[in-house]
């Protein structure tokens, strides 16, 4: 694979890599050390606030609580995930709420107020806490305790033991000087779903009912190629529906399915051996044991090649510098591989829908990108991607209007007061981002596609849009460690279809929000050669 960059020796990254964590560790200590001193006395506006008990919400009843309206057609709390539902909930309740009274469960308080979500975000402190994916922690360090040994990942731990994960991790996953590094083989990816997307268009240009099948297998053999340095295959146009490859998409697309059950709905799998647990931990297994083949053979192949400081590192082996523990390396590898499939995939659908929807849109960024990309052609690169100012407004905007993620979540790691009401610490605080960022008032014209205004350069539309609505890789210590390599293949390839295609989509979509918001329509995206 082409390296690109400056070159490093291992033993000049090792040392490098110890004196920032050195440095991290010192700074984190400190920020502790202020952190606990501010959580051990409350706020003064505390004494002024009006109680907890007096946050509006649904009223639990004796002995079962609220846990009965997480029933569906029963209660109506099972549509949680729905930014349909979040306006319900803010028009009756107004800026904040709470649900109580729900076994195995902490209580809730949703917050509808951009300034209240800045506060939230700005007192999570350097350990944040999103304690959202119990079912896969308990997986990880219980069930399958054997293979994780304690190593749970950034996903699922929390406080110290994720911080010092984190700082193993972020100095690879974070620096754009590592994504530059797979702009080229990112590129080759995309070059290669180009011509499937060739092949596999019918009479009238559009693709298959199965084309979002299609982008899951290009975000799959492009996390792959980032996190093990290795092509899978899934493009190849005689991949088998029974092929490896395909089954760890369907695998990672039915763990979804049973985390949305298992994380959203009453805990029941906490007290028994429920049947999406057993589906949920029979998924799991498998895609470990695939995903455990690949990494084991990618460590395999660095062992064997010979040593040269000349060659750029790659993620795994960074991972591997940064801690001789293979097992950090393994779970980062994994994590990469698991959410690095349906989270793209779905986002670049809508990139492409949205820009299908305002062609007047998709000529001015074909115009920009035509610009630094005169041949069809040519590949992609770093500095070019630097350039494309409108591209990446155009995806930032279709991450505002169409989010994969409907919010985030944060647990209060201190006595809070928010829209005026006393948040004790320990209390789960949901931010519904998604239906936020598609409000007049805090994003003038919310149903226009709009790119312009996330541009400096167009001063009627910037500065416009409270910037606590719009974070689709979250905000903070704890932003998604994987946005770098996100960012670089959705813009990649919108960059390559947008330069070679024409994009229409002359059907209806449909969104459902599960624990991602994602097409349920057929993606039968019309793509016609440009000249």
């Amino acid at each position: 694979m082409l390296r690109q960059g400056v070159c490093v020796s291992r033993a000049l990254f090792a040392e490098g890599q110890h004196a920032v964590l050195g440095n991290v560790s010192a700074r984190v200590l400190k920020r502790r050390n202020s952190t606990m001193a501010a959580t051990q006395a409350r706020p003064e506006e505390w004494d002024y606030a009006k109680t907890f008990e007096d946050i509006p919400g649904p009223k639990p009843l004796p002995v079962i609580g609220n846990a009965w309206r997480f029933i569906p057609f029963l209660g109506d709390l099972y549509r949680l995930t729905d930014e349909r539902y979040h306006k319900d909930l803010y028009e009756k309740y107004g800026k904040i709420m709470k649900i109580t009274g729900i076994p195995g469960l902490k209580n809730i308080v949703i917050v509808f107020d951009p300034d209240v979500i800045e506060k939230v975000f700005r007192n999570e402190g350097p350990w944040p806490i999103r304690d959202t994916v119990r079912s896969i922690a308990y997986y990880r360090l219980l069930t399958r305790k054997d293979i994780f040994q304690g190593v749970g990942g950034v996903v699922v731990t929390q406080g110290e033991t994720w911080q010092k994960f984190r700082s193993k991790v972020n100095p690879t996953m974070m620096q754009p000087k590592s994504t530059k590094l797979y702009v080229t083989p990112i590129d080759s990816v995309a070059n290669d779903f180009l011509k499937r997307i060739r092949l596999i268009r019918d009479e009238n240009l559009e693709m298959p009912d199965d084309f979002g099948n299609e982008l899951c297998k290009w975000g799959f053999e492009s996390i792959v190629y980032i996190a093990l340095d290795t092509r899978l295959g899934c493009l190849d146009a005689d991949l088998a529906p029974d092929s490896e490859p395909q089954k760890m998409i369907n695998y990672i697309q039915v763990q979804f399915d049973c985390l949305h059950k298992m994380e959203i709905n009453f805990p029941m799998w906490k007290y028994v051996s429920t049947p999406t647990w057993r589906k949920f931990v029979k998924v799991s297994d498998k895609f470990t044991e695939f995903s455990l083949k690949y990494i084991n053979q990618a460590m395999e192949r660095l062992k064997a090649m010979p040593e040269d400081p000349d060659r750029e590192l790659t993620v795994l082996e960074k991972l591997l510098i940064t801690d001789p523990d293979p097992k950090t390396a393994m779970v980062m590898a994994l994590d990469m591989m698991g959410a690095g499939i349906d989270t793209t995939s779905y986002s670049t659908a809508a990139a492409l829908y949205h820009l299908a929807k305002n062609p007047d849109k998709q000529q001015k960024l074909f115009e920009e990108i035509l610009r630094y990309l005169p041949d069809k052609d040519q590949p992609v690169t770093s500095e070019i991607l630097t350039e494309l100012k409108y591209l990446k407004a155009c995806i930032k905007e279709s991450m505002r209007m169409s989010a994969i993620a409907v919010g985030n979540h944060r647990e209060t790691v201190k006595d809070m007061v928010l829209a005026d009401y006393q948040v004790p610490k320990g209390t789960n605080i949901f931010m519904p981002l998604l239906m936020l960022s598609n409000l007049e008032q805090y994003c003038p014209e919310a149903a226009k596609f709009i790119p312009e205004r996330w541009l400096k350069t167009e001063p009627e539309h910037s500065k416009r849009t409270h910037p606590f609505v719009t974070m689709p890789f979250g905000f903070g210590p704890r932003m998604c460690l994987g946005r770098r390599f996100a960012e670089l293949e959705i813009e990649t390839l919108v960059t390559k279809i947008i330069r070679n295609f024409i994009v229409e989509y002359n059907h209806e979509m449909k969104f459902e929000s599960k624990l991602l918001r994602i097409p349920v329509s057929p993606l039968k995206f019309k793509m016609i050669d440009r000249e």
